[in-house]
């Protein structure tokens, strides 16, 4: 089984230097090819694997014995990406696509000591009911972490996009219940996000940033969901950005997933935080308006914040090259937070 699965991962990744213990995301495993794998891993050993389940095995033999068991023990949406040596964790929210697999780079670049978690929207799996509100969410995120946390360790809580709203409203709640919060770290996160009014603008996500497809969104819209679901399939396996035997039903729960988290923010009202937040602004703002003020406006809502300039733009912030300085960074940021709190860092 290990065996195939090297000679998987080295179709995959174009490499012949491929060993048991290696790590995918460190070989240059991403998104896409995570995908790929998956299906690999179904068509030779007939095993549904999830995001969660190659994040926590991200080496071909723990990878061999998940499928071996036939299931993982299941931590719903729970994902633990780095296991590092440290007590103080880092704990990674969703973007508005729900999942976390932009995350594995972040933590890499973050260092390897350094423990790293992260939790995926409720709704991507078969048979999971999306949560209506990011107060909700928010609950439910600290129900899962609570199950791993470190009786009496402060709560590091970072999000992309999205996911710093998610991480915001996070903190604020376990702030309430008087738990420590640590880093509160927002990956170029504006204080609202708005779809600017676009019913569409789930689809144009999905279309440009994931399956990077140029088709007329008008057209789009008439298809009914499973024949537009069927389309997508169709067009992205032509253009190499979708494995051929992917099927519609999941690229309709992302679609599906992407629209509630939307709506879930439309809804939203920031609140103020008695506490620090940091923003992670990008230098590249050359896709932004011009008017964002440059903590994106958090001073508004939060006791303190601090900004760090990060390279790149909102997308190539998190792609190598860039997210090399993001992880020094969010390291020297929970660093300074441990200082501040007395602890040594």
């Amino acid at each position: 089984m290990e065996l195939q699965l090297c000679d998987v991962w080295r179709k995959l990744l174009g490499r012949t230097d491929v060993g048991i213990h290696d790590d995918f995301f460190s070989l240059g495993g991403h998104s896409l090819l995570a995908i790929r794998l998956t299906v690999e891993v179904r068509r030779l050993f007939q095993v549904d694997l999830s995001a969660a389940d190659l994040l926590s095995a991200a080496t071909v033999a723990e990878l061999a014995e998940i499928i071996r068991r036939g299931s993982t023990e299941s931590r719903g949406q729970l994902v633990r990406i780095q296991a590092g040596t440290g007590d103080s964790p880092v704990y990674a929210l969703p973007p508005v696509s729900g999942t976390v697999l932009l995350y594995p780079p972040v933590a890499r670049a973050m260092g390897t000591d350094q423990p790293f978690w992260a939790v995926q929207s409720v709704g991507l799996q078969p048979g999971e009911t999306p949560l209506g509100s990011i107060e909700e969410i928010a609950d439910a995120f600290i129900e899962q972490l609570r199950t791993v946390h470190p009786e009496g360790a402060e709560w590091n809580l970072i999000g992309y996009s999205m996911g710093g709203l998610l991480a915001y409203e996070t903190a604020r709640r376990l702030t309430a219940r008087g738990e420590r919060v640590g880093l509160v770290g927002l990956l170029d996160t504006r204080i609202t996000v708005s779809p600017s009014g676009d019913p569409d603008f789930a689809l144009r996500a999905l279309l440009w940033r994931g399956l990077k497809l140029e088709l007329d969104i008008d057209w789009l819209r008439g298809l009914p969901p499973e024949e537009r679901a069927a389309v997508l399939v169709e067009r992205a396996v032509a253009a190499g950005t979708m494995p051929a035997d992917f099927d519609a039903d999941r690229l309709r729960r992302m679609i599906d997933m992407y629209q509630f988290n939307l709506d879930a923010l439309a809804a939203y009202e920031v609140k103020p935080y008695d506490g620090t937040v940091t923003v992670f602004r990008v230098t590249d703002r050359s896709m932004e308006d011009g008017t964002l003020p440059e903590d994106l406006g958090w001073s508004a809502v939060a006791a303190r914040t601090v900004v760090c300039d990060v390279p790149g733009n909102h997308f190539t912030m998190i792609e190598p090259g860039q997210v090399e300085v993001l992880g020094r960074r969010l390291r020297e940021q929970l660093a300074a937070g441990r200082v501040q709190e007395g602890t040594p860092a």
